[in-house]
């Protein structure tokens, strides 16, 4: 949740083409633009925006503070109208963006790309399998199940058939990216030290400045490997 919330102000900040431009090794995570997206996560725990002990909570419990009232927002993906109907069905809330940081880009989110149908092309049955996805990807048979396991449908058609919670989650759908389909993908080290610095400088261990460098660095040794 921290690396993907990081990387939709990374977006926001300096653009789609300078975050993947990092994680090719053409920016480092000194520039001021990783700077300012991780002083984003100074600038809320020191206005309090953020809830008590987040660094070690898990989503769960993120939700439960959530559907019960004891926090305003909550970082979270269309699986949470489930979800939340589970745990307080009477909860009048909507989907919105994150607040922008910066007018320079527009907002992105991660979404739209996680899980896709495959069929084993070596299968007997693939052409019935074909023919069985083309039925249930139908724009009614995606409207009944979205209405039955309040899931967003896979077909846009269907968005007109849906509850209003769900269609609050999926005009977001034009603002969506996703790691799968960038061409290039961060290593986990990275996305490790990046992850913990983002903690450390939530419970004011360290500052954005030196969790930039230790990021830079270990992204540096994760760079030489690959040359070796």
């Amino acid at each position: 949740m921290i690396d993907c919330f990081a990387n939709n102000y990374a977006f926001n900040i300096m653009g789609k083409e300078k975050v993947l431009a990092t994680i090719k090794g053409e920016v480092p995570y000194t520039d001021p633009g990783w700077i300012k997206v991780l002083g984003l996560f100074k600038q809320m725990q020191d206005s309090g925006v953020l809830a008590g002990g987040v660094v070690t909570m898990v989503n769960k419990t993120a939700e439960q503070l959530f559907a019960n009232g004891r926090a305003v927002f909550a970082f979270n993906g269309s699986w949470c109208v489930n979800v939340y109907k589970g745990m307080n069905p009477s909860l009048n809330y909507g989907a919105m963006l994150p607040p922008k940081a910066s007018e320079n880009y527009p907002m992105a989110i991660w979404g739209g790309a996680g899980s896709s149908f495959m069929v084993n092309g070596r299968s007997r049955n693939k052409e019935e399998a074909v023919k069985f996805l083309q039925w249930l990807t139908g724009k009614d048979q995606e409207a009944y199940l979205a209405e039955a396991t309040n899931n967003l449908p896979a077909n846009k058609e269907s968005v007109t058939k849906i509850p209003e919670i769900l269609a609050s989650f999926s005009k977001a759908m034009d603002y969506a990216t996703h790691p799968n389909v960038w061409g290039v993908s961060e290593s986990s080290p990275v996305i490790e030290a990046l992850d913990k610095g983002i903690q450390s400088i939530i419970i004011g261990e360290k500052t954005p400045e030196q969790v930039a460098a230790e990021v830079q660095k270990i992204k540096e040794r994760e760079l030489a490997k690959k040359k070796r």
